[in-house]
């Protein structure tokens, strides 16, 4: 191979020599190039070439190996990085192994786990703790370098693993990853490179701040606990009320001062909390009932691992447009963006638990003014059908038809509903426009396989409840009117329009001038502007799985690896 490669270049050396030099000095010079290229490497050089093909031969064997008590796996792009380079090291720019180590500790502040790209290893060779073979070094340092680029790449874990709906993509830099690793390495930009893989968008700083001030908060003892009680509220005395002080104080919410009485729960104590509950998406009253209790209790290391998961979801939910509708499934919010702007941010109602709204991209392409609603399948076995059976006057009461599969009206008394569900329902159930339809005045459509889609609803008091997982996975917007302005954005489209199509009663369909993108996202923390951290709930109980993955031991999947290995 050595020779081989010595070939290669010698006939480089030769075209360069006839293009740029004279005849006689051509031939002197050619001469004098080619037999130093084809000159033996030295024997340390040699051995660390044998070594590192012989690595590397163990590695596409096995599919891993062991260095240092750290393990190495094969990837596509690990093998060709030194086929490209005739297997000599890589490592040979002494900024680059510190770097890789600013690198790592980079990476930890911004809550991936260090040891995932081997730091301790990194570590001992920095400071001298470790000493390794050369072939060895520079296969265990490529690695981790590997590692970190997939994991700002990809994310730790493919999404689709633990949410099945996932279809978004990454747009990643068009380059050729082997050339670009080993720039990195030689000419000293990893920290650069990086950069160029993580989000750019506010929201990822202000977490990774979060991140920081959290553990800081940690560092000095986290928060204590309040003792369980009755119901505290204003004018109430006694240890826990100095407790729920202490705690406040803690996170913020209360300024720490001294207080007469910190035993009684005053005016500014109570200010505090309800400052405490609007961060933490509770009902903001200033009483500390069961719920806010129970989120005072939530120990700082559990919203460290809050912070950590919603990071993760930054890295793997980037390249949102400009101009988007996004839907945050766990804050109960629908926010429209156009270039960058939030335009509208409006109350949500969405699925419940059991029948929850799916996380995807889509397009937004058209509206439906009084629309008719057409009970899906699940919600007509386990729903509607037993509600039939129960009270004979629902189907009139709904303003509901009984179609058949051609569309064909039928009379619901020649129905027996006492059969169904327990057989096959031969019917269509449509329920009509008009202030009873579940889909309210409108509905905001964007095709998609989980019919899902925005739209209004008879029961809007919901809207007025903290938490808000009431409908069968569709989303419910409390400002959907305005919403279908802006989206149709046209001056002939404005709100007494829309109120005289509507008040026509008749279904109308009409297309957006271009299709808007939709972002349906599952967010558990959210950082405002002024540094305020906001804790949603976790409605699906997705976060404690995504803690669970990030402390696996990372495994970078070669099928995704491949997609950086071409760049794509």
């Amino acid at each position: 191979m050595q020779r081989a490669q010595a070939k290669d270049i010698k006939g480089q050396v030769i075209r360069f020599v006839h293009h740029h030099c004279n005849p006689c000095f051509r031939a002197l010079h050619a001469l004098w190039l080619v037999g130093l290229l084809l000159l033996p490497l030295p024997a340390p050089a040699q051995e660390t070439q044998a070594t590192l093909e012989g690595l590397l031969q163990q590695l596409a064997t096995r599919g891993e190996v062991y260095i240092a008590g750290e393990t190495v796996y094969d990837l596509p792009v690990t093998q060709q990085i030194y086929a490209e380079n005739a297997y000599t090291p890589a490592w040979t720019n002494p900024v680059a192994l510190q770097e890789l180590s600013a690198a790592i500790g980079e990476a930890e502040r911004e809550g991936m786990n260090p040891g995932d790209y081997h730091q301790p290893a990194v570590q001992g060779l920095l400071d001298g703790s470790l000493t390794l073979d050369n072939a060895s070094r520079d296969l265990l340092l490529t690695d981790s370098l590997l590692r970190l680029t997939y994991h700002y790449a990809f994310g730790k874990v493919d999404p689709k693993t633990y949410v099945a709906t996932w279809n978004f993509d990454r747009t990643l830099p068009q380059v050729d990853p082997v050339q670009w690793t080993l720039g990195m390495i030689s000419n000293g930009g990893i920290t650069a490179a990086l950069e160029r893989l993580k989000p750019t968008g506010p929201m990822y700083a202000l977490l990774v701040h979060a991140l920081t001030q959290y553990r800081a908060i940690d560092a000095g003892g986290g928060w204590g606990t309040i003792d369980p009680g009755p119901t505290l509220r204003l004018g109430d005395t006694g240890p826990r009320v100095a407790q729920m002080r202490q705690r406040l104080q803690a996170e913020g919410d209360l300024a720490e001062d001294n207080y007469p009485n910190p035993e009684l729960f005053d005016d500014t104590l109570m200010q505090a909390t309800i400052r405490f509950q609007r961060r933490h998406h509770l009902d903001a009253d200033g009483i500390v009932g069961k719920q806010t209790w129970a989120a005072m209790n939530v120990p700082v290391a559990q919203r460290i691992g809050q912070i950590r998961v919603n990071l993760e979801r930054a890295r793997v939910l980037q390249d949102m447009p400009a101009t988007a509708v996004v839907v945050d499934i766990a804050g109960f919010e629908v926010s429209l963006y156009r270039n960058g702007e939030r335009l509208l941010r409006s109350r949500a109602q969405v699925g419940r638990p059991y029948r929850s709204t799916p996380t995807f991209r889509d397009e937004i392409t058209y509206i439906v003014f009084n629309p008719t609603w057409t009970v899906p399948p699940s919600i007509l076995k386990h729903d509607t059908l037993p509600e039939i059976k129960r009270d004979p006057g629902y189907l009139r009461r709904k303003n509901m038809q009984v179609l058949t599969r051609d569309g064909t009206v039928v009379n619901p008394a020649s129905v027996n509903w006492q059969l169904y569900p327990g057989r096959g329902f031969p019917y269509t159930l449509r329920q009509q426009p008009g202030p009873t339809n579940s889909l309210g005045r409108l509905k905001i459509m964007f095709p998609n396989e989980h019919m899902v889609y925005l739209h209004d609803t008879p029961s809007r008091d919901l809207f007025s409840r903290s938490e808000r997982t009431f409908s069968s996975g569709c989303i419910r917007v409390e400002e959907v009117l305005e919403l279908a302005q802006f989206l149709l954005d046209d001056p002939a489209w404005d709100q007494a329009a829309i109120a005289n199509v509507i008040a026509a009663g008749e279904t109308r369909r009409v297309s957006l001038r271009q299709p808007i993108p939709i972002y349906l996202v599952y967010w558990t923390v959210e950082v405002q502007e002024d540094g305020a951290v906001h804790f949603k709930r976790d409605p699906y109980l997705r976060d404690d799985a995504m803690i669970d993955v990030l402390a696996r031991p990372l495994k970078p999947d070669p099928a995704r690896m491949a997609q950086y290995q071409t760049g794509v």
